[in-house]
């Protein structure tokens, strides 16, 4: 297995699908190229893989760049990795890693009964396959956008196209030496199926093409972790803040007063048992909880949790998972502890990180555009058009 040379295998195919190869941001932090592909992770250490092909489409080895077969019809198998290599339908002999790309624009992939666009890098590691789904990022902001937009101004929607884009180039040029550079359960990726031409999100997608927000970091300007929560219950928490990590983004958030003033009508509560907690989170018993808060935003970012073995600290995403999302439905919250009962009483929506959709919404309707919606919240960035950064000679 040699990661190093399936990376660039997916790398150079991306250049191949571009209009014009740009000095990538991963080597020098300083400009995006446009257009590129992410490189999404469908599948890991799976047993095996129900992988269709509906249409012409080649295979080659990304080992070494060679076409291996082809095929007019398409194929539909398991595959699975055997101990000599690859198998689906036939066996691939001494071959670990196979990448299939379609030889027509009719041809479709699927993966489980779930249709993909792009190509797709599947490789097998000790009895296990993982699958990787290379595609357009224009192609991966309308599958992303497609779950998640609900009933959005036209406006609302443009800006969170705009952050969609930013959020792929941002983790496609910190990963160029990665199998993939998302997961699809983490970023709510679920195909192509659902996509609909002519739609609102299509209009979207046209009219924001190629934009992206930069935020100026050690003198360059990048892209960066760009998230959205649901209702923020009147002010965003900063990335780093919440997630824990580094973003480039603003080290700070901002107040939402739309959101604010519907901060009451946003409470929720949930109740539940010690022992159903101390089960949840794989502990012999629940004692008390500490939260961990962060002080601008009065978002939690953590807890400490105490039982009769000491003490556990989770983030708010480990817990927010153990309790479940539609309980703990944000990160915005206190919690009681009386006799066996443990009371978890919040407001809003979402993790509370990036731009709030309800107050991004109301903006919207009250007829600001996209870009100064998303300067509202995200005061230190700027847009730029990719497609009018020059070309590398």
């Amino acid at each position: 297995m040699n990661k190093l040379l399936l990376s660039a295998f997916l790398v150079s195919s991306t250049m191949a699908l571009s209009v014009s190869a740009k000095e990538t941001l991963a080597e020098t932090m300083a400009e995006p190229m446009s257009p590129r592909n992410i490189q999404v992770l469908l599948e890991k250490d799976a047993s095996e893989v129900l992988l269709e092909v509906k249409g012409p489409y080649y295979i080659f080895n990304p080992q070494n760049g060679a076409r291996i077969a082809s095929g007019l019809l398409g194929k539909r198998f398991m595959i699975r990795e055997l101990e000599n290599g690859l198998k689906w339908g036939e066996e691939f002999p001494g071959i670990h890693q196979i990448y299939i790309k379609p030889r027509s624009e009719e041809t479709a992939i699927f993966i489980n009964g779930i249709q993909y666009g792009g190509a797709v890098a599947v490789y097998g590691v000790a009895g296990h396959v993982n699958v990787v789904n290379d595609l357009d990022i224009e192609d991966y902001v309308r599958a992303v956008l497609s779950t998640q937009t609900g009933s959005l101004e036209p406006e609302a929607l443009s800006a969170l196209a705009i952050l969609t884009r930013t959020d792929a180039y941002f983790h496609s040029t910190r990963s160029d030496q990665s199998f993939w550079h998302v997961a699809a359960g983490d970023v709510g990726y679920q195909g192509c199926a659902l996509a609909v031409p002519d739609s609102l999100v299509e209009k979207a997608i046209n009219s924001t093409k190629h934009l992206i927000l930069v935020h100026p970091t050690a003198g360059k300007n990048v892209p960066f972790a760009a998230t959205w929560t649901e209702h923020s219950a009147g002010k965003t928490a900063a990335y780093q803040a919440l997630f824990r990590k580094e973003g480039l983004t603003p080290d700070h958030g901002v107040a939402a007063p739309h959101a604010a003033l519907a901060r009451q009508e946003s409470k929720w509560t949930y109740t539940m048992s010690k022992r159903e907690l101390a089960s949840l989170l794989d502990l012999k018993n629940v004692q008390s909880m500490e939260l961990f808060v962060d002080q601008p935003s009065g978002k939690v970012y953590g807890a400490r949790v105490k039982s009769s073995e000491g003490s556990e600290d989770v983030d708010f995403f480990t817990l927010q998972n153990a309790v479940g999302k539609k309980h703990l439905l944000s990160s915005d919250f206190t919690v009681t502890m009386k006799d066996d009962q443990v009371l978890f009483s919040g407001y809003g929506r979402g993790h509370g990180a990036g731009l709030c959709l309800y107050s991004a919404n109301a903006l919207a309707q009250n007829g600001e555009h996209a870009v100064k919606i998303l300067n509202k919240f995200f005061p230190e960035t700027f847009l730029m058009n990719l497609n009018a950064l020059p070309e590398q000679q």
